[in-house]
């Protein structure tokens, strides 16, 4: 069982819908743009499962339009002429929605490449939570050597990182729906940028143990982030 102070720790789906105001888990557009910005196989079969259940449904559209198209054909040409004559008809139908779909959704959706790379900054923090809880079973096993201080270390590292997190998000998601917005952003950007100092400063005296690693991992995750938030800042 993972420990109280990891649990705390990790940013669940029901807390990022909160922050980010929408049901990611709905998202085809945040699915889309987390592919475009870290590539791998789950995401990708995700995105193709998608495309083909949304082309099954304009196939299941685009066969009555054919047939109908082709009912006055009946006697002219050959059972073989009218079914290649429905095939294509369905086909082209078919991709041609599916083609306007994506576009639409890609239109709609496109204020979403902030969001999706700020949720891939949190799969790779909810990552570095879960080798945190696998070192400390192995070391509660005699499989690694105990090291509380460095651990200590990784723990304060990962409040701040996601304390920098949910400020991002909060700031992501106020320049969405505030294209005019309000000068609390400011405030965001500052916390933000402390958080990623104070990260800076922990002193880690052995870097290569695995908590250190963790740690390096937690400072890269606070990095990309202020990335982020500054491109939202310069308004990117």
């Amino acid at each position: 069982m993972i420990q109280a102070d990891l649990d705390e720790l990790k940013l669940p789906e029901k807390e990022l819908d909160d922050l980010s105001g929408i049901a990611l888990s709905d998202s085809f557009a945040a699915d889309f743009y987390r592919f475009a910005a870290r590539p791998d196989g789950k995401k990708l079969f995700a995105l193709l499962l998608h495309e083909l259940l949304i082309f099954c449904v304009t196939l299941v559209v685009s066969l009555p339009v054919a047939l109908l198209l082709n009912k006055h054909e009946v006697g002219s040409f050959s059972d073989a002429e009218i079914f290649v004559r429905v095939l294509q008809i369905t086909l082209g139908v078919s991709l041609a929605i599916t083609a306007v779909w994506n576009v639409y959704q890609w239109m709609k959706t496109k204020p979403l490449l902030m969001l999706a790379s700020l949720l891939d900054e949190v799969e790779k923090y909810n990552e570095v939570i879960k080798a945190l809880d696998i070192i400390d079973r192995l070391t509660a096993a005699g499989n690694l050597q105990a090291n509380l201080i460095n651990r200590q270390d990784a723990i304060e590292a990962l409040k701040i990182t996601r304390e920098s997190l949910v400020c991002a998000l909060k700031t992501e998601r106020i320049l969405r729906e505030n294209q005019e917005f309000i000068g609390r952003r400011y405030e965001l950007f500052a916390n933000i940028e402390s958080n990623l100092a104070a990260l800076m400063a922990i002193d880690v005296s052995d870097r290569a143990t695995e908590y250190g690693r963790l740690l390096n991992d937690a400072l890269e995750i606070g990095m990309s982030v202020q990335k982020e938030v500054r491109k939202l800042q310069n308004g990117k």
